[in-house]
This record gives structure tokens, C-alpha cells and sequence, in this order.
């Protein structure tokens, strides 16, 4: 080959070269406000979407002479329609007790779970023969669909979160960008609160003048993956870590003292935006028996302020 031709084709490699560079630069370039913004966006957007979740959470309970170990999984599959505020969710979860347990053997739950016409419909399977599986209903408020709602308690964690971009990286062959979210305690415990069951604790431990979220979590971690095409989520994940007494338990002085460390895990993947969902209320559940109604969250954490 001649020596112009050489000297071209490297004039040509050397030019694509900088423009592929350049483009990547250019890319690099958008900062985390920009995604922030992006995000919030296509969210608002979102009409219907599908998620998969796993969660690891251990447990140690000790005191002076004794320890107590257990491991909680669980697994499950939603399906959320926000503009109808239809919501259909299974859950299989897996108790590990300690040896020293009457049953010590994994036990496995079931659990399938509505919400509809701001009524919430639950079947718990307990995988015990003396206690078949059964519908109940609850008359829900209306607030209680941010709890269920878990696109927007995503958007939420964003929102109350200092954000810092990671490398790059894929999910499902998806390319994303990858966010590490670093939120204001306060407002991070507000809105576990909202998570039904876990405000009436809330309740008991504000209660306590010693108690401080902040001095009880002692690792946390959270991200985000986003979809650099869509800027939809793809993925979350969260890793906390929690110590506290007897004492942050409001637990009676006439109890012996312990502590308890908690260890949690939780992977949510997010899919099927916009696509078109059919959430429809079992045939046996409609004979669900009634519970009474929930306390309206709002009230619930305000009086627990």
C-alpha cells in the first residue's frame, strides 16, 4: 500500500477515533440534576408498569448469655396500574428459625394481594393444614396508595437524596446510568413510615425520648440504575443496616436487655412501562370477610410526631 494511502487510512482511524471519544465525553457530560430531571419526567408519564423484587433480611437477637439468629427471603411480582390505582402483588416468603425453635425448619408463606376501589384484598397461606388460606378485606384511605405505589416511593427516595453518578453499567442488556442516593434520615424514615404496619412501631419508638434513627442505622446504601435510552428505572437497590436496644424498644424495665442487629437486602427491577395491564379481583375473594378499616396514615404519623 502506498504511503498516501497508509497516511489516509490513519488520518481516517485517528478522526473516527476522536469522534467516538468525543461523543463519549459528551455523554459523561450530562450531570446527575439533568438525569434527576429527566426521570422525574418520564415517571410522571408512567400509566402502568411491573416490577420483580427480592429481599434478604437477617436478624440477631443477643443478650448476656444467648444469641438468636434468623434469616427472612422473600420473592415477588406486582402489577401496578396508577391512573385506575389497581394494584396486584404475590409474594412467596421463607422464614429460617433457629435450631433451638420448637420448628426449626424453613417455613415457607404465601401471600397474594389487591387493591381495588380503595378496598385491599389479602389471601396469607401460612403452609399450616389447621389453618387453611383466606380472603380478608379492608376499607383502605385514600393516601394509602403511596405506600403501594412503588414507582413513586422511588421517585421519592430521589427526591430527598443527595445523587452522585456512578461508572456506567447494564441491566438486562440495558445500558444505565447508575445513581448513588444518599437521603436526608428524616425524610427517609418518613417514608418507610408509610409502609402499612410499620408507623403503629414508629409510633411506639418516637415515643421513646432516646430514640434516633439516625444513631440506629449504621450502614446504608442505596442506588438506582436508569435507563439511559427511556430514563426509565430499572433497577433498585438498598442495603441497610440497623443495631438498637431494649431501651430504643421502649421494651419494659422488667425485661432482661438485649440488642438486635438487622441486616436487609432488597432488589427491585422495573419493566413493562405504559404497557397494558388487566388486574382483575379472583372470583373467591369477593366473599373476603371484612377487617376494620386502617387509621389514615397521616393521622397515624402525626400523632406519632
Amino acid at each position: 500500500m502506498e504511503r498516501k494511502a497508509i497516511a489516509g487510512l490513519i488520518a481516517v482511524v485517528a478522526i473516527v477515533a476522536v469522534a467516538m471519544l468525543a461523543g463519549c465525553v459528551e455523554e459523561k457530560q450530562v450531570s446527575t440534576a439533568e438525569i434527576k430531571e429527566m426521570v422525574l419526567a418520564t415517571v410522571a408519564n408512567t400509566d402502568t408498569y411491573q416490577f420483580d423484587m427480592n429481599m434478604t433480611q437477617k436478624t440477631l437477637i443477643s443478650n448476656e448469655t444467648d444469641e438468636t439468629r434468623m434469616t427472612m427471603t422473600s420473592t415477588g411480582r406486582g402489577v401496578m396500574d396508577r391512573t385506575n390505582k389497581k394494584m396486584k402483588l404475590e409474594m412467596t416468603m421463607t422464614m429460617q428459625l433457629p435450631e433451638k425453635a420448637e420448628i426449626s425448619e424453613a417455613k415457607e408463606m404465601k401471600m397474594d394481594v389487591y387493591f381495588i376501589n380503595n378496598t385491599l384484598y389479602t389471601k396469607m397461606d401460612v403452609g399450616i393444614p389447621m389453618m387453611p388460606a383466606q380472603w380478608t378485606k379492608s376499607e383502605m384511605p385514600e393516601e394509602y396508595w403511596e405506600s403501594q405505589n412503588q414507582i413513586d416511593q422511588q421517585m421519592e427516595l430521589l427526591n430527598i437524596s443527595k445523587v452522585e453518578l456512578l461508572e456506567d453499567e447494564k441491566v438486562n442488556d440495558v445500558d444505565c446510568y447508575v445513581l448513588k442516593l444518599t437521603p436526608d434520615i428524616e425524610k427517609y424514615w418518613e417514608t418507610v413510615m408509610k409502609q402499612e404496619g410499620l408507623s403503629e412501631l414508629m409510633q411506639s419508638l418516637r415515643q421513646n425520648d432516646s430514640f434516633d434513627i439516625g444513631e440506629m442505622i449504621k450502614e446504608m446504601s442505596i442506588k438506582q440504575w436508569i435507563a439511559k435510552d427511556t430514563k426509565f428505572p430499572t433497577k433498585t437497590e438498598v442495603q441497610i443496616k440497623m443495631a438498637m436496644s431494649s431501651a430504643d424498644l421502649n421494651i419494659s424495665d422488667t425485661e432482661e436487655e438485649f440488642t438486635m442487629t438487622i441486616e436487609q437486602r432488597t432488589n427491585m427491577f422495573f419493566y413493562d412501562y405504559n404497557k397494558p395491564v388487566k388486574i382483575e379481583l379472583p372470583k373467591e375473594a369477593e366473599s373476603a370477610a371484612e377487617l376494620p378499616m386502617f387509621p389514615p396514615l397521616n393521622q397515624t404519623a402525626t400523632s406519632a410526631a
